[in-house]
């Protein structure tokens, strides 16, 4: 048998509750959906790509819409 480790976490019921159901959609175990989820993460911020993102100033945080640098001819009928 493989060596296994264990991690034990302390949650708030609605969060084990949700974290139980998103593993049944996944038709996962609660413990293979979690820690799938969390090595990915994990992997995310130990590469790095956590932090080569801009970070918003002051909570704020917004999402350019589709076709915001089309050129400017596309707006003539605008002016």
């Amino acid at each position: 048998m493989p060596a296994v480790a264990r991690l034990e976490l302390r949650i708030d019921p609605e969060q084990k509750r949700l974290i139980e159901a998103a593993a049944a959609v996944e038709h996962q175990s609660v413990s293979a959906f979690v820690v799938d989820v969390l090595v990915r993460r994990a992997r995310e911020v130990v590469s790095g790509r956590e932090g080569s993102a801009p970070r918003p100033i002051g909570g704020w945080s917004f999402v350019l819409p589709e076709g915001w640098d089309a050129p400017l001819d596309d707006f003539a009928e605008w002016r």
